[in-house]
């Protein structure tokens, strides 16, 4: 097998019908790993992400047959640059497109490339895979060179199972999926929604592209009501991500939105992904107005979705991560979810090195704790980089920074002087060059850089500066003089001329004509 690696949206878009049809022949595709999905998740992802993409030859035009969807996160602390390889898709389902019948070859490549990267952790995080899948990936993996932790996805606030995903299979009929519940639900059902459909003052909304960006704010308003207290500071910035994520994917043709109305007063709504091409409606998120004290609108809204999908002829009612018993009147079955951490024995990095995809990320980070004096794990960052690209700007120029700031300034040197060939043109780095060398007392040497400096900046006084006081260190006080006169000549002209001469300049000259004739 062939791999490739994806790492831009354009190469992305271009994959569209060949990732579309490896999805639609995939038994355990889901809408976390469909290329609509994934494509407006990506295009608002920050960090570092990555598609591997298999395909039997090199040849161009021979198709991809599997792609596994992965991000690279990166820490530095306890003085060094560790890499977390994890899972792309969503919060809630993650996995591989792969064609079954080439399984067998695909996962193992996969792995045979993952474990050729540099990383200290690959986080298998909500991995929805059959269990054939998952022996295949992690037998490349063995526990004499990883760690092998099985995570454990019991929620320790409300004790809810988030491996347990229960799912509801959908018949053709309306009549005949209520004659799978319990007769005590299906009464209850019946009655709801009757209530609903006789539209007196009970009544649901669906979104439209008109009415979307209100019934979003108002299931929002409900949610963050109901989950503030335990998300905490988290809210904002979840809240934020989810209208931005449930925008993208409404627009997409992605979302089918109800809500239910008393009257003129909404007071509850509900998010479900819709999948066309598994034909599977995915329950995300809903939110009440807890003081609403009627009908129980959750299991109005769920009834009136379910419905509605068997009505477009779904067939799958997914309710997600969580074992909430409230499900299970639906008609449940459940499936399984893992979390996996595979890790290095020695803690670091495969390799002992950073990957090359991380260097901006690490360049940040590196940079932040520079500015907040954490020098040591700024400087192991500064290092990281260098060690895969020794030619990088800015890390050469700010390492070369925090070294001065140390008074290593041999080291310091060595850093501006690489900079200085790599960027020429970059007038700081000239600037700092010649202050090192001015610290380690080189003054000719300095000299020389200052001048350059002064020839790419003219303007600034700095260089001048600089240059007067190496020469003065040098000795050179006639060359100082005749600098000044050559700095300030062009703007004064003949008078500093004959100033410089012994003569008087012409407006001393008038004023003692002007002094002589009033005597």
């Amino acid at each position: 097998m062939h791999i490739d690696i994806i790492e831009t949206l354009p190469s992305l878009a271009k994959l569209e019908d060949n990732w579309n049809a490896v999805y639609d022949a995939d038994d355990e595709a889901q809408i976390f790993l469909s290329w609509k999905w994934l494509n407006g998740l990506l295009s608002h992802s920050a960090g570092p992400w990555f598609i591997l993409a298999a395909k039997a030859d090199e040849a161009a035009d021979t198709p991809y047959v599997a792609f596994f969807p992965l991000r690279l996160q990166t820490t530095i602390k306890n003085s060094d640059v560790f890499h977390e390889i994890r899972m792309t898709g969503s919060a809630d389902y993650t996995g591989i497109v792969c064609r079954p019948e080439v399984e067998n070859k695909v996962i193992p490549a996969f792995a045979r490339y993952i474990r050729q990267m540099n990383w200290a952790r690959f986080k298998l995080d909500n991995l929805r895979m059959s269990e054939r899948r998952v022996r295949l990936l992690l037998a490349c993996f063995p526990r004499a060179s990883f760690h092998c932790t099985e995570v454990d996805m019991v929620s320790k606030v409300d004790g809810i199972d988030l491996s347990r995903c229960p799912y509801v299979t959908l018949p053709k009929d309306w009549n005949a999926y209520l004659e799978t519940l319990s007769s005590n639900t299906r009464q209850k059902i019946r009655r709801l929604l009757k209530q609903i459909d006789a539209q007196g003052e009970y009544r649901i909304s669906v979104s439209t592209p008109e009415t979307f960006a209100q019934d979003l704010k108002t299931l929002l308003r409900f949610w963050e009501a109901r989950w503030r207290s335990r998300k905490g500071d988290r809210m904002d910035g979840l809240v934020r991500s989810n209208s931005a994520m449930l925008t993208r994917s409404f627009e997409s043709g992605l979302v089918y939105l109800p809500t239910f109305w008393h009257g003129d007063r909404a007071v509850a709504a509900l998010a479900t992904l819709v999948d066309p091409r598994k034909r599977t409606f995915s329950f995300y998120m809903t939110g009440r107005d807890e003081t609403f004290d009627g009908p129980p609108a959750g299991v109005i809204l769920h009834a009136f979705s379910i419905r509605h999908a068997i009505e477009l002829g779904y067939t799958e009612y997914d309710f997600l991560r969580g074992n909430e018993p409230y499900k299970y009147s639906f008609g449940c079955a459940e499936r399984k979810i893992r979390g996996t951490v595979l890790a290095t024995r020695n803690g670091g990095n495969l390799g002992g090195r950073i990957d090359r995809r991380s260097i901006p990320d690490v360049l940040r980070q590196a940079t932040e704790l520079h500015r907040k004096g954490k020098a040591a794990d700024a400087e192991i960052g500064y290092r990281r980089i260098l060690e895969v690209q020794p030619k990088h700007a800015d890390a050469l120029h700010r390492f070369g920074q925090l070294l001065t700031a140390k008074g290593d300034f041999v080291a310091a040197k060595r850093l501006f002087r690489t900079l200085t060939a790599v960027r020429p043109d970059a007038v700081k780095a000239w600037q700092c060059l010649g202050q090192v060398c001015e610290r380690l007392g080189q003054y000719e040497e300095a000299l020389r850089h200052h001048l350059e400096f002064m020839r790419l900046q003219p303007e600034l006084t700095d260089g001048f500066v600089a240059v007067g006081r190496c020469m003065v260190k040098l000795g050179r006080m006639a060359e100082i003089n005749a600098a000044l006169l050559a700095a300030i000549e062009p703007a004064s002209g003949l008078s500093v001329r004959r100033w410089r001469n012994g003569g008087d300049a012409p407006d001393q000259r008038a004023d003692r004509e002007q002094a002589m004739s009033q005597h």
